[in-house]
């Protein structure tokens, strides 16, 4: 079998030395490397926890490429892991890149609620992942304030809104599951231009039937692009908007 001892945190490659000075604790010099804690310290080198330090002792220190080497080889087990148990022992198509499993439990487990006409899929962190159905118009839905407020929190700017996927003429609800953390000037602007085309659109005893997505990074509550398709009397439309400030929509109108 190949020589794996280079891969173990305590082989000499790993690590380098630290000489202890005045004010030193393990807790202090854990904090000098990202995700590192003092029991690891203490683990490393081989010493009680609570062990006093002594000014020019010299404690194994692990680079931070080992540590970040050694982190995302654990993560990918547990994606692995993750997978193969929640697909029947099935490998993904590349196991070596197995999706992660941060995007495995939020991308599935949806809830799905239904309310005035319209269905919204919730993922496990209480966040839209899709809204749609046929428009109409009107009865105009009530407003929360405080939702709106709310949306988006703690990762919303100061320079958003508090938008909603289905806006309120079309009936949208005012649960917080229909409002997001949206650049003021992408709600005010293209965002509301669209809308303003569905409307005249239904005006003009037209079917018009949505879909939105949002896509987010990570566990951020806010998303990062907004992709909405729709139907207007069978006709397939599709636009792609980054929510910011200066984003462009693209797609086919």
């Amino acid at each position: 079998m190949p020589d794996r001892s280079h891969l173990r945190p305590d082989h000499p490659s790993n690590y380098s030395l630290y000489t202890v000075q005045l004010g030193d604790s393990l807790s202090r010099i854990a904090a000098l490397r990202k995700g590192l804690r003092a029991s690891d310290l203490a683990w490393l080198n081989r010493m009680p926890l609570d062990q006093p330090l002594r000014i020019g002792q010299r404690i194994k220190l692990p680079h931070q490429q080992s540590l970040d080497a050694g982190r995302e080889a654990k993560n990918k087990f547990l994606a692995l892991a993750y997978y193969m148990d929640t697909h029947g022992g099935k490998l993904p198509p590349n196991p070596a890149k197995p999706p992660s499993l941060e995007s495995q439990i939020l991308d599935s487990n949806w809830t799905r609620q239904s309310k005035n006409g319209y269905d919204f899929h919730i993922d496990i962190l209480a966040r839209l992942r899709k809204a749609g159905g046929r428009l109409s118009l009107g009865p105009t839905g009530a407003r929360s304030r405080r939702n709106q407020l709310q949306a988006g929190r703690p990762d919303r700017r100061p320079s958003d809104d508090g938008g909603h996927f289905i806006a309120s003429r079309f009936n949208g609800p005012s649960d917080s599951f229909n409002h997001f953390a949206q650049d003021a000037n992408f709600n005010r602007g293209a965002y509301r231009a669209m809308e303003d085309s569905w409307a005249k659109e239904l005006r003009a005893g037209k079917k018009v039937i949505v879909e939105i997505i949002p896509k987010y990074i990570g566990t951020s509550r806010r998303p990062n692009s907004i992709t909405v398709t729709w139907e207007i009397d069978g006709k397939h439309n599709f636009q792609f908007f980054p929510n910011e400030a200066k984003g462009r929509a693209s797609g086919k109108r």
